[in-house]
């Protein structure tokens, strides 16, 4: 009865081992792809995955110059004020917005880049060069004294991570490269899927739940790095989904519009607000920066920061601003952004459709960096940036220790398998 077992299992196939063809034909393409598709992935998860903390980096960069020695009542200057002090210093750069705070101790920050050079009409030999990318050249942080209009201090961690934010949007490349980087999220979205399928174990036993879910100790640095791709990449899997998932939205403006349209909001949302959006008037006048900050403020009494855009040109009649208890680069805490007439003060009371469209976006960035969660949001997100960013170096380097394994090694390990086998079916007879 053993020896006709043994001889059911050599011919029948069903019960020869290996992989299955599913799980070659997988492989195959995890490999292939993960190759092509390594160093996209790699400087794309790497730079977002810095992005996560820019609120804190740029913080740790302003220093000691976030603060002053308020005087003893003394009464801060205006925007207007402190924004003309700033121009006399710094006369080489234009402001786009500033932030202000409660706070007595507080400095006035002032978010600025290089001006472009003017002449557009002159031959290019006596064009200045321009500064920076664009016509907003550099970006940098300046830090005023808002009782004396002073700057005290500046950083350039604005433009770092815009320059970040531009890498990992685009590799720094316009359109081409954000084509190239949707085509890799689309590849390390299908290569987690078949990480997935490529660690699920032919049989669940004990040995194959320790394998999976465990990372072995004692073992040579080789099977460590097989172990930290395995196991890490699964538990990473599906908030590394979740974030692939929330970038192609960003990316592809089909996977956008649909999004919206999901959930409610206006596709044409901006040319929808125009239409409810106040008309230029000469004759009118607008409100100064001073009485928004005062009107805001009183009605967010909670806030401790407040923001507002400078518009380019006297023709624009919508002001952006932002109340909250903090605002960073791209996040706030504890309060609202808005967009408000010019003339009144008051909030553009736009149609529910293009408010909605704002959330949707407003929160799928907040998703895809971990400004959902607070701290723990971030952390949680920059640890699985942390691990996405390893899978392609730990793949390599796995595809690496096959490729390069000795003749003799190799040899040895197929001696190993035939004497298992060999015993097996002595025992069997």
């Amino acid at each position: 009865m053993d020896e006709n077992r043994y001889e059911n299992n050599k011919t029948n196939p069903k019960k020869k081992q290996g992989k299955s063809l599913t799980k070659r034909i997988t492989g195959w393409l995890h490999l292939w792809l993960g190759l092509v598709s390594g160093i996209i992935v790699l400087t794309v998860t790497l730079s977002g995955t810095v992005f996560v903390f820019c609120d804190e980096i740029i913080d740790l960069c302003g220093g000691s110059a976030k603060y002053v020695q308020a005087p003893a009542n003394a009464e801060k200057m205006t925007p207007e004020e402190l924004l003309a002090h700033f121009h006399q210093q710094v006369p080489d750069r234009k402001a786009f917005y500033f932030d202000t705070y409660k706070d007595a101790d507080r400095s006035f920050r002032v978010a600025s880049a290089t001006k472009p050079p003017k002449d557009k009409s002159a031959d290019k030999a006596d064009k200045p060069k321009k500064k920076g990318r664009g016509p907003r050249g550099v970006f940098a942080y300046h830090y005023l004294d808002p009782y004396t209009g002073k700057v005290i201090g500046s950083t350039k961690s604005y433009e770092f991570f815009y320059v970040v934010a531009h890498i990992h949007a685009q590799l720094l490349a316009g359109k081409f490269g954000k084509t190239v980087v949707g085509i890799a999220s689309i590849i390390f979205f299908i290569q987690l899927i078949g990480g997935l399928i490529l660690w699920w174990p032919k049989k669940w036993n004990k040995t194959t739940r320790t394998t999976a879910f465990k990372i072995k100790s004692g073992t040579k640095w080789r099977r460590k790095n097989y172990d930290f791709h395995n196991v890490f990449g699964f538990y990473s899997l599906l908030p590394a989904v979740f974030i692939t998932i929330t970038g192609l939205i960003m990316a592809y403006e089909v996977l956008t519009n649909l999004t919206q349209q999901a959930f409610g909001g206006a596709v044409d949302a901006h040319t929808i607000a125009e239409k409810y959006e106040p008309k230029f008037d000469p004759e009118k006048k607008a409100l100064t920066y001073t009485d928004f900050l005062d009107r805001k403020f009183k009605e967010f009494p909670d806030a401790k920061q407040f923001r507002m855009s400078i518009p380019r040109n006297d023709s624009a009649t919508v002001y952006h601003v932002v109340a909250a208890r903090f605002i960073g680069l791209k996040s706030l805490i504890n309060g609202k952004s808005m967009e408000t007439n010019k003339y009144t003060g008051k909030e553009i009371d736009y149609p529910e459709e293009v408010q909605k469209h704002e959330v949707i976006e407003h929160m799928n960035f907040d998703l895809h960096v971990g400004y959902w969660g607070g701290m723990f949001g971030k952390i949680f997100t920059f640890i699985i940036g942390m691990i996405c960013t390893s899978l392609p170096i730990t793949g390599f380097l796995i595809w690496w220790g096959r490729r390069n394994k000795s003749p003799k090694k190799n040899k040895e390990i197929k001696n190993i398998h035939q004497h298992r086998k060999d015993s097996h079916h002595e025992q069997l007879v």
